[in-house]
């Protein structure tokens, strides 16, 4: 649904929904729950589907700026071998002792 928000909504969050980027004067593409609260409270008015709007999250979207390197994200780093590893002392290196057989009598 698009609309052109012509006041600015009086309360900040609705259902977990940020209001507070909404303008006066700008037009957006919304839900049409959002778009059908924001008619119903009188925040905005319907938009022609020729006139451009303003899609929120996208690329154009000039209220959520994004950057991301997602070649090389911090907290995703893994370790094959932390350093602390070379000091454990593992059972590999101890060496397995023989139980001795007892001797038979060969009769």
């Amino acid at each position: 649904m698009r609309i052109r928000v012509v006041q600015r909504p009086t309360t900040p969050v609705v259902d977990g929904i940020d209001l507070r980027h909404y303008l006066p004067g700008h037009k957006y593409e919304v839900g049409s729950s959002l778009g059908a609260l924001m008619l119903a409270e009188g925040w905005a008015e319907p938009v022609d589907d020729g006139e451009s709007t303003i899609i929120p999250f996208s690329d154009a979207d000039p209220f959520t700026p994004r950057v991301f390197d997602r070649n090389s994200p911090p907290n995703l780093v893994r370790e094959t071998y932390p350093p602390y590893a070379d000091t454990i002392a593992t059972a590999t290196d101890f060496e397995r002792r023989r139980r001795r057989r007892p001797k038979s009598s060969g009769k």
